[in-house]
């Protein structure tokens, strides 16, 4: 039996089995046991984690300590909703870097003479011998060295070095990513036009990435 938001719920409430009491109350004090991640907003989050203190504090205000069999109670009830608060601090912690990991990332393959695969959610790429790149595909930057491959798994749009134009990568294309020129400029070309650049580029760049 796995615990998640609902069991918990179901617990405050006192409308749990025998068995689903017990699993809860052990969950409670061993947090080795697994749980699903909780699913919530944003803003329920901040809603949950008011109410939360703010029913904490009301307990807190009270001089009173409640008779024996009612403090193991709220004992519980307490070790609950911390064990609620850690669960909606680290679900927020993992997405948020998550969607961090998603929105920019480094690659290098300065060091090597070898091609590099890297496949990642929305691209893949593949990085010519020497080369690295710095892809961000929130702000729509894109800064590399060195020769490489790029297929987009949805349509972006970049900017590059040497021009303050973004150029669109589109979906379904395999474009390959040249080094820039010494004059800063970087020339962004699809695999299908591959035949309108000198044949001694062709030649180099089939030979660098293994294109028949």
């Amino acid at each position: 039996m796995k615990i998640d938001h609902k069991l918990i719920e179901k617990y405050h409430l006192g409308q749990c089995s025998p068995t689903e009491k017990l699993h809860v109350e052990e969950w409670l004090l061993d947090d080795t046991l697994e749980s699903d991640p909780l699913s919530i907003s944003v803003d329920k989050k901040i809603k949950l984690e008011t109410d939360i203190w703010a029913e904490l504090s009301a307990h807190i205000d009270q001089s009173e300590i409640p008779a024996s069999i009612s403090q193991k109670r709220y004992n519980f009830k307490y070790i609950g909703i911390a064990a609620t608060i850690i669960f909606l601090l680290s679900f927020g912690f993992y997405k948020f870097s998550r969607d961090a990991e998603k929105d920019a990332a480094v690659f290098d393959n300065r060091t090597s003479a070898e091609l590099k695969y890297i496949n990642k959610n929305n691209y893949d790429i593949i990085l010519g011998k020497n080369a690295s790149a710095e892809i961000n595909t929130d702000t729509g930057v894109f800064k590399s060295s060195g020769n490489m491959m790029f297929t987009p798994k949805k349509n972006f749009a970049f900017s590059f070095s040497g021009t303050n134009k973004k150029k669109e990568l589109k979906l379904g294309e395999t474009y390959f990513v040249l080094k820039p020129q010494k004059n800063g400029k970087q020339v962004i070309i699809s695999k299908s036009e591959l035949t309108f650049l000198a044949p001694t580029i062709q030649h180099e760049l089939k030979v660098q990435f293994n294109i028949i």
